[in-house]
């Protein structure tokens, strides 16, 4: 499935997603996931995880993160405009 739109994030592109039969939604490119007790739990859930973390990147500094980590923000962002 993919992941075109999340409350207050503009996607520049989206993100493609598995949700399994867990009720677990998972995106392997970007490393994250999100559960519930339904399939609308799980995909809220995994909105969830994204927008958290997209918030912790807007407030961090460059120093903030090893390289690895610099790596993995800048593949993150680039999913938002």
């Amino acid at each position: 499935m993919l992941i075109e739109k999340i409350k207050g994030l503009n996607l520049k592109k989206p993100i493609e997603a598995t949700v399994t039969k867990l009720y677990t939604v998972e995106c392997k490119d970007l490393n994250l996931h999100g559960s519930g007790k339904t399939k609308k739990e799980a995909i809220e859930d995994f909105k969830f995880s994204v927008t958290d973390l997209y918030e912790d990147f807007e407030i961090s500094n460059e120093d903030d993160f090893a390289d690895g980590g610099k790596e993995f923000k800048e593949k993150f962002l680039s999913y938002f405009d």
